[in-house]
């Protein structure tokens, strides 16, 4: 006996502590883990998301998805042996998860292991043979390891099999760039001209391709060519700086100077102030002079200039034949000689000052005009020319973005003259580049107070007043010049603009309000401007305002009543209020009108839907069906016509349709786990527990979460029609030091109506060993009511000699239950008849339930009461139970065996008790139960019960 303590205490142990670890645990598991580090990945919190993984995997060491973000992580963190470690366990567990091949790749990439790169891609594409992202991974490999030939033949191929991707022709045209800059540098010149054609050939404008070419013809003497390559580029973009730089260098090279030198002037009539191309302007010159050196009276004038300082009308002609080729440096240069014989010629002085403007030299001119205009007491003329040339300078210094310089000279021009409009313009300008907003309106403001009425410097305040925000002053002065210039398009179209740019801007401040106050001012101006009318749309659309957002698209839809995008929106808003059919009927014209356009049938499908759900919501299953088969004779695809037709269906109990649905949506969607799951949900309808079985192992399959596999337990349990049980009952008294125990095995069957079992009880005492019989029956008449019948006999040992009991049960609104039954008791001589009355109610996962036993023992009559409470936890298959009793019950096994003797005396008795169900195959439970006996008025005796079952099924 004390042996069979130990083993009883030691089993109540651990039952008591795995409920205590149901009930009490509150830490995350591996899912709840693995989600939480894919935020932290996300925020790039990659140590704090690796102790999460590592956690989760502790939890779960088979969790494939948590073992490839560790991997991912360690490659994020440049710890590649760990991560080709988790790499390689994943797709050593699942060789069909694409993602762990496109890390395996990257990380021997990484490590320049191309071998070992190109074996994972292969293994890849054997099991996605036509995976694009994988086939572009193999040609990056064969790039990195420079095996071009290979690399070439693959890139062919892959360009074949997707001729109008664009992922796949940059790759094309990269890897032939690659190829050919690769021979390039080793001096095969053939096979990197044949790579960058081959990279021409798909992109004609590359511009890395078309420059490396070029060179290649310039340096094989193919001067031809390379002009007529470039005259080709020069077509199709004939302001390319780059192009007529090219240009000019083959004409210098080929000793073309007349074209070179023209080539060169029209580069410095687009970009006067390049520094570049000026320089080369000398360099030029000189080899030409020293190509036409015994041809070109240029030189045959210099040369006597340079013989014959003094000869003036050799410098004349040198410095005029200068002039007239462009060479203004040099003609400056006998300028220079000039004067140092003469300093005050004023014809030279002249001359040099238009060679300086002309060579665009503009502050220097500056400093000579003002000194020709204080020697010669300025004339108005020279005045002139002297605020033009500040002007200019000032422009050179403001499109060099020399700020502080270009003011200084704008200020210098006011200064000659003070109501230069050009000057203050100018001025303006730099301050606005500088964002100087403040000294911008100081300039216009001056500039306004000269000229109070000039649109130019008012158009321009306006601009700045809008960009420091102040729309409303800068929207009255956009007002004022269109009151000025009524018939100008010009000025309302600014005033427009400037309204919709304020829009714009507030709501990137989501100042929601006062854009639309702004957009409503547009269409004030300009009652059909398509974008005020979009944005009002989307902006009342936005803040729930439906109505208002449907005048505006009505608006817009009388300016323009064929805009498909207006009528879509106008679709979508009449969708939002729940007006389907105009929305639909909108929806259906535009879909007829494009048939080809995805987005008209989408939203045309996507507004049968919503009225679908609107009818499904309003419990009319059947025209929300109709619905969603309009649908699907559009898109036999659509996926949530399917999946809510199969939804309603099932609804409906038309299991049969709802199954056909379910396989329409497997055959498109082979591996979407909705679909299979709502097959195995149908065929669990259909009580086809075996097939629904193997659906819920294939949604397993797909994603083995904790419920998914908890659904797949419970169909396979469906599918167990047997149950073995072992149950053991202990007994203890205060007055006594025996111990009963009661020992049972039972077998049950499960059929389509209920369940059937047999059970045999042991009991052994010192008077012999009692042996019982039990013949238990459920059986289920409709879904409102079944029946509960026992019959037993034993060899009177220790049991009584006969037990009956029977119970109808009836389930009411509101999930309430009620009995009516009856007992049957003959023990020790005795016979007793009870009749039994219970009512049951059900408060989400509790379970109440009151029990009265009203009893005859001739010439005795008793009654017995009893309260079950059951709390349920994991979708009902566990739960905590507590009891309390008053009095004997007929149904109480453990004090049967002194019912006679006890059923008059007060017995109170309360219990608890804990029952687990392991995979709704295997359950296990342990109830206690203290009795307290009331003897005499004075004298108590105590009952203790220890009550262990185990059941299972198969």
């Amino acid at each position: 006996m004390s042996l069979f303590k130990y083993i009883l205490s030691g089993t109540v142990l651990c039952l008591s502590l795995q409920v205590q670890a149901q009930i009490f645990s509150k830490g995350k598991d591996a899912d709840e883990l693995y989600n939480e580090a894919v935020k932290e990945t996300k925020l790039n919190h990659y140590q704090k998301a690796i102790q999460l993984s590592r956690e989760a995997l502790e939890k779960r060491p088979d969790f494939v998805d948590q073992q490839l973000l560790l991997g991912r992580l360690y490659m994020l963190t440049g710890n590649a042996e760990l991560a080709r470690k988790y790499v390689k366990l994943v797709l050593a567990k699942d060789p069909m998860y694409k993602d762990a091949y496109l890390y395996a790749i990257n990380i021997e990439l990484g490590a320049r292991k191309y071998e070992e790169a190109e074996c994972y891609v292969d293994e890849g594409l054997y099991h996605y043979p036509s995976d694009k992202e994988l086939m572009l991974k193999k040609l990056g490999i064969l790039d990195a390891a420079e095996r071009f030939f290979q690399g070439g033949v693959y890139a062919d191929n892959l360009l074949d099999k997707y001729a109008g991707d664009t992922s796949v022709q940059r790759a094309y045209t990269g890897h032939y760039l690659l190829a050919g800059h690769y021979y390039q540098q080793r001096n095969n010149q053939l096979l990197s001209q044949e790579n960058y054609e081959k990279a021409l050939m798909l992109d004609p404008d590359n511009e890395e391709a078309k420059a490396a070419i070029n060179s290649m013809y310039v340096r094989s003497g193919s001067f031809t060519k390379a002009i007529e390559q470039v005259n080709a580029a020069l077509a199709i973009n004939p302001g390319s700086y780059e192009l007529m730089m090219r240009k000019l260098g083959l004409l210098q090279d080929m000793h073309d100077y007349a074209g070179a030198i023209d080539q060169l002037q029209q580069i410095l009539k687009r970009w006067p102030a390049d520094a570049k191309a000026r320089s080369t302007e000398t360099t030029l010159r000189m080899e030409a002079a020293a190509w036409y050196a015994n041809t070109d009276p240029f030189l045959l004038y210099a040369g006597i200039a340079e013989k014959n300082p003094g000869n003036r009308e050799a410098l004349d002609k040198v410095i005029g034949m200068s002039m007239s080729r462009g060479a203004y440096r040099e003609a400056l240069a006998w300028i220079n000689r000039g004067l140092k014989n003469n300093p005050n010629d004023q014809r030279l002085l002249s001359l040099k000052l238009d060679v300086l403007e002309s060579d665009r030299k503009f502050a220097e001119a500056a400093l000579l005009a003002e000194r020709l205009r204080y020697n010669n007491a300025g004339t108005a003329d020279q005045r002139s020319r002297y605020s033009a040339l500040k002007i200019a300078s000032g422009r050179d210094y403001l499109a060099q973005q020399q700020y502080d310089l270009a003011l200084a000279e704008f200020d210098k021009a006011l200064q000659t003259d003070p109501r230069d409009t050009t000057a203050m313009d100018l001025m303006a300008n730099t301050y606005i580049n500088q964002k100087d907003h403040i000294h911008a309106l100081e300039v216009l403001d001056k500039a306004l107070a000269v000229y109070p009425n000039n649109s130019r410097f008012l158009l321009k305040k306006s601009s700045v007043l809008a960009e420091t925000g102040q729309y409303d002053e800068a929207a009255d002065i956009a007002a004022q010049l269109l009151n000025q210039h009524p018939q100008d398009a010009k000025y309302s179209a600014n005033l427009v603009d400037l309204r919709l740019t304020a829009g714009r801007k507030l709501m990137q401040a989501e100042e929601y309000d006062m854009a639309a106050g702004e957009f409503r001012a547009v269409l004030v101006q300009s009652p059909d401007n398509i974008e005020a009318l979009n944005y009002l749309i989307n902006l009342e659309t936005a803040i729930g305002q439906s109505d208002s957002a449907l005048v505006y698209a009505d608006q817009g839809l009388q300016y323009y009543p064929d805009n498909k995008e207006l009528l879509l929106k106008k679709a979508g808003i009449l969708t939002d209020m729940q007006r389907y059919t105009e929305a639909n009927a909108i929806s259906y014209q535009l879909m007829q009108r494009y048939p080809f356009t995805i987005k008209y049938r989408t939203a045309y499908t996507d507004g049968l839907i919503a009225e679908g759900n609107t009818y499904q919501r309003n419990n009319a299953p059947d025209s929300a069906l109709a619905l969603y088969r309009q649908v699907l004779n559009i898109n036999r695809k659509d996926s949530l016509a399917l999946q809510y037709s199969i939804n309603l269906l099932n609804g409906k109990q038309s299991y049969d349709s709802a199954l056909a649905y379910a396989n329409q949506g497997i055959r498109y969607y082979p591996n979407n786990e909705s679909f299979i799951q709502k097959r195995a949900v149908t065929l669990e309808n259909k009580k086809m527990y075996a097939e629904g079985a193997l659906a819920a192992d294939s949604v397993v399959k797909l994603n083995g979460n904790p419920v998914n596999v908890d659904y797949a337990d419970y169909l396979h349990s469906k599918t167990m029609k047997n149950q073995f049980g072992m149950f053991f009952l202990h007994s203890s008294y205060d007055y006594q030091d025996t111990k009963y125990n009661i020992a049972t095995l039972e077998y049950r069957h499960f059929f389509k109506r209920g369940s059937y079992a047999a059970r045999l009880n042991y009991a052994g005492r010192q008077q012999g060993t009692g042996l019982q019989g039990e013949a238990e029956l459920y059986y289920t008449h409709n879904p409102e009511l079944y029946s509960y019948a026992l019959a037993t006999y034993s060899n009177e040992v220790v049991f009584p000699r006969t037990r009956l009991a029977y119970s109808i049960f009836k389930t009411f609104k509101h999930d309430i239950e009620g009995e009516l039954g009856i007992r049957y008791l003959n023990a020790d001589s005795s016979n007793s008849i009870s009749g039994v009355a219970s009512i049951a109610k059900t408060w989400k996962d509790f379970w109440v339930n009151f029990r009265a036993y009203f009893i005859s023992d001739s010439p005795e009559f008793y009654t017995s009461y009893n309260l079950t409470t059951r709390y349920y936890m994991n979708r009902q298959q566990d739960y905590i139970s507590f009891t309390a009793g008053l009095g004997t019950s007929p149904d109480d096994r453990s004090r049967l065996i002194q019912f006679p003797k006890l059923a008059g005396l007060l017995t109170r008795s309360v219990g608890a008790g804990y029952q687990k169900t392991f995979k709704y195959r295997t359950t296990a439970g342990i109830f206690g139960t203290w009795i307290n006996q009331k003897v005499t008025n004075t004298d108590f005796q105590n009952q203790y019960d220890i009550y262990i079952t185990l059941q299972r099924k198969f």
